[in-house]
């Protein structure tokens, strides 16, 4: 098998394809003469609701913004829980501490009584 030459070098600078003569010269005007003709240029009437649309959709957007970024940012506060006890003085503390102390040593009285030997 022989390998030919580029194929675009036999063709050389030919160009196949050709312009009619004046062609150009009454484009313009034909293709003009083809086009409807434009009716007058009156301004749209736009309803009050076509003119605040943009306004709502961009208040919206805000007031959404807003409220996640609240929502991402909220502080969780305190809870009044009765969980949590408040010791003032020496005194309570000891008194709580006694208590506390007396309640788990009465659950771990009742756990080893009544602990289920299976």
């Amino acid at each position: 098998m022989s390998k030919k030459a580029n194929p675009f070098d036999e063709i050389g600078n030919v160009h196949p394809f050709k312009v009619p003569e004046d062609y150009f010269e009454g484009l313009t005007d034909q293709i003009m003469s083809q086009l409807p003709e434009r009716t007058s240029d009156s301004q749209k009437v736009l309803s009050l609701w076509d003119r605040v649309k943009p306004w709502t959709y961009m208040a919206a957007m805000f007031a959404g913004i807003a409220l996640m970024v609240n929502l991402f940012t909220r502080v969780a506060k305190p809870s009044q829980d009765n969980s949590t006890i408040h010791l003032s003085s020496v005194a309570e503390m000891e008194d709580f501490y006694q208590y506390y102390e007396e309640q788990v040593a009465g659950n771990m009285y009742h756990e080893s009584v009544y602990l289920d030997f299976d």
